[in-house]
C-alpha cells in the first residue's frame, strides 16, 4: 500500500473508534428490566433509530479524515507540461571576400660595398671587393 492509502485506513480506524458508541441490544444481566406503560394502539410507522447519528458520524469522520490526509500527504502540485520550442534555423551567409591587389612600387635602394667570393678558372676562390651601388627593388605598399 502506498502512503496515502495507509494514512486513509489509519484515519478511518481512528474515526470509527472515536465516534463509536454503544447501541441498544440485549439487556445486561445486572440491570433490572423496565416496566412498560400500556399504550394506546398507534399504527406502525417505521423508525430508523440511530441512523441520523451514524450519518453525522460518517460526515464528521470524512471531513476529519480528509483534512488529515491532506495535511499528511501535502498539497498536490500539478506541473504544466513542458513547452518545447524549436528555434528557427539561423542562416549565415558569409560576407564576400574582397581581395585588393597590393600596390607595388619600384624603388632605388643603395647597397653597401662588401667582399664577394669569386671562383677563378682554375678553381681557386678569391675574395674581391665589390663597391656600393644602387639596385631597383619592388616594394609592396599597403
Amino acid at each position: 500500500m502506498n502512503k496515502k492509502t495507509t494514512v486513509l485506513v489509519l484515519m478511518m480506524t481512528v474515526c470509527a473508534v472515536a465516534f463509536a458508541r454503544p447501541h441498544g441490544g440485549a439487556p445486561r444481566a445486572h440491570a433490572a428490566p423496565r416496566p412498560h406503560a400500556p399504550r394506546h394502539h398507534v399504527p406502525h410507522r417505521p423508525h430508523h433509530h440511530g441512523c441520523a447519528g451514524a450519518f453525522w458520524t460518517g460526515v464528521v469522520g470524512g471531513v476529519v479524515g480528509g483534512t488529515l490526509v491532506d495535511v499528511v500527504t501535502g498539497p498536490r502540485v500539478v506541473a504544466p507540461a513542458p513547452v518545447v520550442v524549436t528555434p528557427a534555423p539561423v542562416v549565415v551567409t558569409p560576407a564576400p571576400v574582397v581581395v585588393a591587389a597590393p600596390a607595388v612600387q619600384t624603388q632605388n635602394v643603395w647597397v653597401e660595398g662588401r667582399y664577394v667570393d669569386q671562383v677563378q678558372p682554375n678553381g681557386t676562390v678569391v675574395r674581391v671587393w665589390q663597391p656600393g651601388h644602387y639596385e631597383q627593388r619592388t616594394v609592396v605598399v599597403q
